[in-house]
């Protein structure tokens, strides 16, 4: 149980969350690139006030995000290769998404005592969130995908349909360790885009299809061996997982194995600690979305045909449960 002091300091926590994403709003790393700038260059840079941007670097620099060298500031090792613009490795999708968690979570209490607000999800999707989103999935898949790829090839994947592929990530790893396996990569255009994009030259490129259209509209194809969801579950409500359910389990040749990569909670619904937090994440981002437990995504895998339940912990509140389709 948390204490008082604990509470304070996690609560404390939001002024160096606030300070970094400041941050990256005035694009700070990335004005300091590879150089050793005064406050006053780095001001002009950004078009901000010195005394205030002094304050800033300053703060920065005694978080450890910044060296300070007399009265010149650089970028850390870390701060150049994955928040400045110039570095090969400038993580612009997660970076995306910090900006955004901030803005949202201004909301929660309001959606809260209010309830969500429908009519906001149902605008056109934006192509510059859709496009940075995923760039952001890319980055954060890198923490999980090689243990995915070991899990789901565990057995043959045949012929994989990765359905809400996002930057396709997942399915380039199973590709890489199976090497007689093809995999069809279906999702939004822009997702399609990006995914083709990070993948062009990727070794396995020949061995994928990418299909852009809507999981619930269009069809995506039959005599699938193994169908891949990931992170798509949370997303929606039961009734729409029961839809999705239903045209996967006809996608799927008998014997087919269905992946499911998500949060799942147990029954307590606290635990584990991540899935329980994403569940907030949920409702600030989706109209209808959430973490399930086991219990409730197998049971309805059981009503739409599937058994042989499996339950394998990838980590950080998430998991995979796969089912077969046995007729």
């Amino acid at each position: 149980m948390l204490s008082y002091q604990e509470i304070i300091n996690k609560i404390d926590q939001l002024e160096e969350a606030n300070i970094l994403i400041s941050a990256f709003e005035l694009r700070i790393f990335s004005i300091l690139d590879k150089y050793c700038l005064s406050a006053k260059q780095v001001s002009n840079a950004a078009n901000t006030q010195l005394d205030c941007t002094e304050i800033l670097l300053n703060a920065l620099a005694s978080m450890g995000a910044l060296k300070k060298e007399v009265n010149k500031y650089r970028n850390t090792h870390s701060t150049f290769k994955y928040f400045c613009e110039s570095s090969e490795d400038y993580k612009k999708g997660t970076i995306m998404l910090k900006q955004e968690n901030r803005d949202e979570y201004e909301q929660l209490a309001r959606i809260i005592k209010e309830g969500r607000d429908y009519e906001s999800f149902d605008q056109e999707d934006d192509p510059k969130f859709r496009h940075l989103f995923t760039y952001a999935m890319h980055e954060r898949s890198e923490l999980y995908v090689d243990k995915i790829a070991e899990i789901v090839t565990k057995k043959p994947v045949g012929k994989l349909v990765d359905l809400g592929c996002g930057p396709g990530s997942y399915s380039v790893a199973i590709l890489r360790k199976d090497k007689n396996g093809t995999a069809v990569l279906i999702d939004r255009p822009i997702a399609v885009k990006v995914a083709k994009l990070i993948h062009k030259n990727h070794t396995t490129y020949k061995r994928l299809k990418f299909i852009s259209g809507d999981l619930f509209k269009d069809d995506f194809g039959a005599d699938y061996d193994t169908v891949f969801l990931s992170n798509i579950l949370h997303i929606y409500n039961q009734r729409e997982n029961k839809m999705l359910f239903k045209k996967i389990y006809r996608a799927l040749n008998k014997g087919g194995r269905f992946i499911l990569y998500d949060f799942f909670l147990k029954n307590n619904r606290i635990e584990p600690y991540d899935a329980a937090l994403f569940s907030i994440t949920m409702l600030l981002y989706t109209k209808t979305g959430k973490s399930y437990t086991f219990g409730e995504v197998e049971m309805l895998l059981k009503n739409e045909g599937f058994s042989r339940f499996k339950r394998i912990n990838v980590g950080h509140g998430s998991s995979i449960i796969e089912a077969i389709k046995i007729n």
